[in-house]
C-alpha cells in the first residue's frame, strides 16, 4: 500500500514562544494524488499541546474543514498530536495545499524532531506502531507455571503494561519511540514462591512497521512462608488496638498493632523454624484481658492465625490504692454527642465517655496513680467540626487530687457553598483539549485557573473581556456533561486585585492606577460569573483572591499601613457603572483593603463563593517545617501567628466575610529544582506538619480550609525507570503522602535509589540527602491516604497542581493514571461531612477499611513519639 509523503517546515516568524509547522506537497510515494472521502488522519510530535483553533487548512478549491485534535504527553518536552481533518465531501489534495499548525512553544530548537515525525492516512488514523516480540522462558518453579510476567514499556511519562504468558512468544503493538523495559518479579499470590525476573534488553527503540525482540528469563527462586493474623470480633475490647508479636525459634521477627475485626497479612517470612504468634494482654478499665500464644512449624505455604472471643480470658485488677479521677470539660458550646477520653500508660488503659458540654464527669472506675498519655478525638456534628483540646500527658497523684481538664471548641463549618457535602478534590486546568478527558477520569469536583490575560490582575489595563473566566466556566460545564452522574464541577478563578507575589510590595500597594484596573478586572470576572447562574448552578463560580497578599502583610506586620483603597475601588465601580455606595467602615489601610475586596465580591456577585490565601512562610520563614524534637510544636505556633494576624486585620469578620481560606505550601514537585533548590523537599514528617498547620489555622479562625496548589506527584519505585537527569519527570512526594502508596508502605527503601541520593541544602532542609528526609519521617505508613482525617482538620477540599506542578491534567507534570485512578476510586466512595463519633467502632461499615488504616498509621506515629 502506498504511503503519503510530504514536505514540512517551520514558519519564518518562529520564536521561543510560538511557531508554526507548515505542511505541503501531500502525495503518495508513487506521485498519485491523496484522495479522501471523509477525513485526513495526521500524527506528529510537538513541544506543546495543540488547540483546534490553531489548525489552518488552505485548499484549492476551498473546502469546509473541521479539525478534531487529541494528544498525549510523552515527556516534559514532547507531545504526540493526533488530528482528524474532517471534510464535507470527497477531496483530492493538490501539492499547493497547506496545513498549518500553530504551536505555543519553541520550534527553533531541534526542529527536525517535529518536522520528521509526521504521518498521514486517508480516512484513517496513521498506524505508527511497531511490534515488540516478547519471548518468555518457562516457569522456574511449578508453583509459578500458571502466572504471567508483568512487563512495563515506558516512554517518558507514558507506561504500557503487558502481561506475558510463560514459555511462549507474545507479540504486542506499541507506538514508535524509545522505551525502557522493566519487569516485576514473578510471585504467587501469597508470595510463598518468588522468582527474580530478567529482561533483555532493558531499553529499545520501536520503529513504525518494524519488529523488535525482547527476552524474559528468570534468576534465582526463593521460598517463603506467609502469615495472616486475624483479630476477631472481641466485644469487650471494641476500639482497642492489639500489639501482636511474631518470633521464629525464639528470635523476634516482627510486630504490629491491629484493631478488632481486622486481618494483617505478612509475607516473605522464613520458610523454616517454629513460629510463635503472641498478643499482648490489655488491661482496660481495671479488667485484665489475655490471649494465648499460638504456634506453627513453618514451611513454604500460607498460615492463618485467628484470635477471637473464645480465646480471651479476663480477670479483675486489685484496685486497692486507686483514686477517683474527674474529667472537667470547659466549653461555651453544647453538642448532643459524647467525647471519648482515653488514658494510656505502659500497663493499663482507661476509657470514659463524657457529654460534649461544660461539666464534670468522673471515670466510671477508680484509676491507678501514675503517668499517662491523654487521648481525645475531635468529631463532626451536623457538618461542623468540634475540637477537643487536652494536655498530651497527665500524672495522676495517689492522693486523689488530680483532675483531667478538657476544652471543647467549635471549629469550622465544613459545608461550603458551591462545593459538595463531602471532602472533595479539584485541579488546575490550562484550557487545552485533553483537560476534559483528564478531569473526567479523575472525577474532580472543582477546577481552577488564573483569571484575566496575565493571570496577575492585568493592572496595566481595563479588560473588556476575560476569556479565561468564560472558558473555565464552560470547561466545568463540559466536565459535568461528560461525567453524566448529576455531580457539579465548580470553576474557581484565582484573581489578583493587588499582586504582592511580584515583590517590591510597597510600590504595588501605592499603585493607585494599577489598583483601579485590577479592581475593575475582578468586577468583570464576577459579572461573567453572574451570567452563568442558572437553576442547576446557583453558585456559578468560586474565587481565591490575592495569593501572597496576607502572607507578605504578615511578614511585614502590615495592618494600619496607609494605602489607597476607596479611590481605586470607586474608580472600578464607576468604570462598570456599579451604583453601590462604599461603606464608611472601609478605610484607606492595608486592613481596609481586605475589607474592600470582601465587600466588592459580596456586592457585585453575592452568589459566588470565595476565600483569601495564606502561606506557611507568613511568620518570616518556611523552614520551621523541618525542625524536630520531642517538644517541637512549630505547626501550632506558626498557625496561631497567622491566625492572630488575620484576626487583627478583621478579614474574616463581619457580614462580608469570606467562605473559606486557601493555604499554600509551595507550588512545585519536590524532586524538581524549583522545589528543593528553594528549600522545599518534604517527606512524611514535613507533610504531616504542613497539614497540622492547616488544621491549627482552621481551629483558631473557625474557618473551613483548602490546601491549595498541592503537588500530586509521587515518589518513583525501585522498579520505575528514572532518568539520570530526572528533573523533567516531575517526581515528588506530595501525592505519595496525600493519596497513599501501598508499594512504598512503611519502607523508604522501596523508593528508587537514584532519587533518594539527591543532595540537598542542609542549611535550608536540615538533611543532606532525600533519603535522610524520609528517615526523619520514620515510622510512617503510606499504605493508606493521608486525607482520611481531613474533615476533622477542617479541610473541606484539596486543590491539586500548579502551572509547573503535577496535578490531574496530562499537560503539566507527571499525573496520569497514578493520580487519576486514585482520585476516581475516591470519588466513588467519598468521605462525607456526616456526624462522626470519636468512638471508631461506630464508624460506618463503608468506611471500615479507612478507619483501620487510619488507626494503624496513628499507632505507628504514637510509638515513634514515645521512642523519640
Amino acid at each position: 500500500m502506498p504511503s503519503i509523503t510530504y514536505q514540512a517546515k517551520v514558519g519564518p516568524d518562529a520564536n521561543p514562544y510560538y511557531g508554526q509547522l507548515i505542511v505541503s506537497n501531500l502525495q503518495y510515494d508513487d506521485a498519485s494524488k491523496v484522495t479522501i472521502k471523509k477525513f485526513l488522519g495526521i500524527t506528529f510530535k510537538s513541544p506543546a499541546s495543540l488547540e483546534k483553533d490553531e489548525v489552518i487548512v488552505s485548499t484549492n478549491p476551498w473546502q469546509e474543514v473541521t479539525p478534531d485534535v487529541d494528544f498525549n504527553q510523552i515527556d516534559d518536552e514532547t507531545f504526540l498530536i493526533t488530528v482528524k481533518l474532517n471534510f464535507e465531501s470527497t477531496y483530492k489534495f493538490n501539492l499547493s495545499d497547506t496545513i498549518i499548525f500553530g504551536i505555543k512553544s519553541d520550534l527553533t530548537s531541534h526542529p527536525d524532531t517535529y518536522l520528521e515525525s509526521f504521518a498521514f492516512a486517508a480516512d484513517a488514523l496513521p498506524d505508527t506502531d511497531g511490534t515488540v516480540e516478547i519471548t518468555a522462558a518457562s516457569a522456574p518453579d511449578p508453583a509459578l507455571a500458571s502466572l504471567k510476567v508483568p512487563l512495563v514499556f515506558q516512554q517518558g511519562f507514558q507506561k504500557t503494561p503487558v502481561d506475558v504468558p510463560l514459555d511462549d512468544i507474545t507479540s504486542v503493538k506499541i507506538p514508535a519511540g524509545d522505551y525502557t523495559v522493566s519487569a516485576a518479579e514473578l510471585a504467587t499470590k501469597d508470595q510463598t514462591t518468588v522468582a527474580e525476573t530478567q529482561v533483555s534488553p532493558t531499553s529499545l527503540t520501536v520503529k513504525t512497521g518494524e519488529t523488535t525482540g525482547v527476552e524474559v528469563s528468570f534468576g534465582s527462586t526463593s521460598k517463603y512462608s506467609a502469615v495472616d493474623v486475624t483479630i476477631g470480633d472481641i466485644s469487650a475490647l471494641q476500639g482497642e488496638k492489639f500489639h501482636v508479636q511474631l518470633t521464629v525459634d525464639g528470635n523476634a521477627l516482627t510486630d504490629f498493632y491491629s484493631p478488632v475485626n481486622h486481618t494483617t497479612s505478612l509475607r516473605r517470612l522464613p520458610a523454616k523454624g517454629t513460629l510463635e504468634v503472641s498478643v499482648d494482654g490489655i488491661t482496660l478499665n481495671n479488667v485484665e484481658y489475655t490471649l494465648p500464644t499460638k504456634s506453627e512449624t513453618l514451611s513454604a505455604k500460607l498460615f492463618t492465625f485467628t484470635f477471637g472471643e473464645d480465646d480471651v480470658e479476663s480477670s479483675p485488677v486489685d484496685t486497692t490504692g486507686f483514686v477517683k479521677l474527674p474529667i472537667v470539660v470547659k466549653s461555651d458550646v453544647k453538642v448532643d454527642q459524647d467525647i471519648l477520653v482515653r488514658l494510656t500508660s505502659k500497663d493499663v488503659v482507661y476509657t470514659q465517655k463524657v457529654p460534649a458540654k461544660a461539666g464534670t464527669t468522673p471515670f466510671s472506675v477508680l484509676v491507678a496513680s501514675g503517668h499517662y498519655t491523654v487521648g481525645s478525638t475531635s468529631f463532626i456534628n451536623s457538618g461542623a467540626v468540634y475540637v477537643v483540646n487536652a494536655a498530651a500527658n497527665l500524672t495522676v497523684a495517689d492522693n486523689g487530687s488530680t483532675v483531667l481538664p478538657l476544652e471543647l471548641l467549635k471549629g469550622a463549618e465544613l459545608k461550603v457553598k458551591g462545593f459538595p457535602g463531602h471532602l472533595s478534590f479539584g485541579a488546575l486546568v490550562d484550557l487545552t483539549p485533553n483537560n476534559v478527558k483528564d478531569l473526567v477520569a479523575a472525577g474532580v469536583s472543582s477546577i481552577f485557573k488564573y483569571a484575566g490575560i496575565d493571570g496577575a490582575g492585568d493592572k496595566q489595563v481595563f479588560l473588556n473581556d476575560d476569556a479565561a473566566t468564560r472558558r473555565t466556566i464552560q470547561l466545568a460545564r463540559d466536565v459535568e456533561k461528560e461525567l453524566a452522574d448529576g455531580s457539579k464541577v465548580l470553576p474557581v478563578m484565582i484573581s489578583y486585585t493587588c499582586n504582592l507575589s511580584l515583590g517590591d510590595i510597597y510600590t504595588q500597594l501605592q499603585d493607585n492606577k494599577g489598583l483601579t484596573h485590577s479592581f475593575a478586572n475582578l468586577v468583570l470576572s464576577l459579572k461573567i460569573a453572574n451570567d452563568a447562574i442558572d437553576d442547576d448552578h446557583p453558585v456559578p463560580a468560586g474565587f481565591i483572591v490575592n495569593a501572597d497578599f496576607l502572607g507578605e502583610g504578615q511578614k511585614e506586620n502590615l495592618t494600619d499601613y496607609a494605602m489607597p483603597v476607596r479611590e481605586p475601588l470607586q474608580g472600578a465601580l464607576d468604570h462598570w457603572n456599579v451604583g453601590a455606595k462604599i461603606p464608611d467602615s472601609i478605610a484607606d489601610t492595608f486592613a481596609g483593603y481586605t475589607h474592600a475586596v470582601n465587600w466588592l465580591i459580596r456586592t457585585v456577585a453575592p452568589s459566588v463563593t470565595f476565600g483569601w490565601q495564606v502561606n506557611i512562610w507568613g511568620g518570616g520563614t518556611s523552614t520551621w517545617i523541618y525542625n524536630s524534637g520531642p517538644d517541637n510544636n512549630d505547626p501550632f505556633v506558626e498557625a496561631n501567628k497567622t491566625a492572630t494576624y488575620i484576626k487583627e486585620l478583621g478579614t474574616y469578620d463581619g457580614e462580608y466575610a469570606p467562605d473559606f481560606l486557601a493555604i499554600d505550601r509551595y507550588e512545585a514537585d519536590d524532586w524538581t529544582q524549583r522545589a528543593y533548590l528553594n528549600g522545599y523537599f518534604y517527606g512524611p514528617y514535613e507533610w504531616r506538619r504542613y497539614y497540622d498547620f492547616v488544621k491549627d489555622v482552621s481551629v483558631s479562625l473557625q474557618v473551613p480550609v483548602m490546601p491549595w496548589q498541592i503537588p500530586a506527584s509521587h515518589a518513583p519505585l525501585v522498579t520505575d525507570a528514572v532518568s539520570t537527569d530526572y528533573d523533567s519527570q516531575h517526581w515528588g512526594t506530595g501525592g505519595s503522602y496525600l493519596l497513599g502508596d501501598a508499594a512504598i508502605n512503611s519502607d523508604y527503601h522501596n523508593i528508587n535509589p537514584t532519587v533518594l541520593s539527591l543532595k540537598l541544602n542542609p542549611t535550608l532542609i536540615q538533611a543532606e540527602t532525600a533519603a535522610k528526609v524520609w528517615q526523619r519521617g520514620e515510622p510512617f505508613d503510606l499504605s493508606q491516604p493521608a486525607y482520611l482525617d481531613f474533615p476533622l482538620r477542617g479541610i473541606f477540599t484539596v486543590l491539586l497542581g500548579g502551572g509547573s506542578t503535577t496535578g490531574v491534567i496530562s499537560t503539566v507534570g507527571n499525573a496520569g493514571p497514578w493520580v487519576t485512578d486514585r482520585l476516581n476510586a475516591y470519588a466513588h466512595n467519598p468521605i462525607g461531612f456526616d456526624d462522626t463519633s470519636s468512638d471508631a467502632s461506630k464508624a460506618k461499615a463503608s468506611q471500615s477499611t479507612r478507619i483501620v488504616g487510619w488507626w494503624s498509621k496513628l499507632w505507628k506515629e504514637l510509638r515513634g513519639t514515645e521512642n523519640a
